[in-house]
């Protein structure tokens, strides 16, 4: 019995510095296999893949701001990891009451958690609820972030995951829709809630004390709608963010932008365009057009650039 219990270990041993090996050697190669094979991207996980569908547990919803909640949810094994790669969301599905089919109709969304990558046991996902008449333009407001506000605590949610058109391996490699880059500087254009997938790589490059250039502009419509604003100032502090905000309504004392993002703006607190700089944004479409039209003017490649 001893020599089998000793053969395990060695096994084990052997397989855990085949992986260290992997790693240092190719690391692009290796993450993106951990990212594949969910069963050993952190063990143990939670997701399961894309469209393998299970359940979460409702926790609670804390407040962010008039019209956003950081949602906690549980991963039912407080050993369990979520098995989110960096760059990457999760899927929710419910079946939902819509003008088209009162009955009810499958609706999925993906959200974005910015619950650090080994978080244990527990997830949070900052989700902004779009409520009906709020907007003009959209007088029914958003269907799943409305439904996702009725929870009670216990309530079961289904989800699968990962997805996402971008993973972070770390050190600056990455991948983008297959294609693979080294990056040394990023730039961020975040609106609103668009913030949660630039915080998300934003906390891990930092956490992990990379080598890697980070700025971010940040737009709001007032100062109390600013996401994460707490952990985005501590992350400046540290000198590894260049970050700015900007706002629609400013107060008379506020001492950052004002307006939304411009062209000037883009210039002053991005990185310059090489070959080695990409910029992220996420927002709504009119800011997300524009930026492309502005980033475009100053010199970026549309290689370069990349919508949330």
């Amino acid at each position: 019995m001893a020599w089998r219990k000793l053969s395990t270990i060695f096994g084990a041993l052997r397989e855990l510095t085949s992986r260290f090996s992997q790693e240092k050697k190719d690391p692009v190669s290796f993450w993106k296999h951990r990212r594949t094979n969910p069963s050993i991207f952190q063990e143990p996980v939670f997701l399961a893949g894309f469209m393998n569908w299970q359940s979460m547990t409702f926790i609670e919803a804390k407040e962010l701001s008039s019209d956003s909640k950081m949602f906690i949810f549980s991963l039912g094994d407080p050993n369990l990891q979520l098995g989110c790669p960096i760059g990457n969301s999760i899927a929710f599905r419910a079946n939902l009451p819509t003008k088209a089919h009162p009955e009810g109709e499958i609706i999925m969304r993906a959200y974005t958690p910015t619950s650090k990558i080994d978080q244990r046991g527990t997830i949070e996902i900052p989700i902004k609820i779009y409520n009906k008449n709020a907007n003009p333009n959209f007088p029914d407001g958003g269907i799943m972030t409305q439904y996702l506000d009725t929870l009670k605590p216990g309530d079961k949610v289904e989800v699968c995951g990962p997805k996402g058109k971008l993973t972070y391996f770390g050190d600056g490699n990455m991948d983008i829709k297959g294609k693979n880059y080294k990056i040394k500087n990023i730039g961020f254009v975040a609106g609103g809630s668009g913030i949660t997938p630039c915080f998300q790589l934003i906390q891990y490059i930092i956490d992990n004390n990379e080598d890697v250039n980070l700025s971010l502009i940040y737009a709001n419509r007032t100062e109390n709608d600013i996401l994460l604003r707490d952990k985005l100032d501590e992350y400046a502090q540290t000198g590894k963010l260049t970050l700015h905000y900007t706002l629609d309504t400013p107060s008379e004392t506020w001492k950052y932008g004002r307006g939304f993002v411009t062209r000037e703006m883009l210039e002053r607190y991005l990185p310059a365009p090489s070959s080695d700089t990409l910029i992220f944004f996420c927002g709504p479409d009119p800011m997300n057009k524009m930026l492309i039209t502005n980033l475009e003017g100053l010199g970026y490649s549309s290689n370069n650039l990349l919508k949330y």
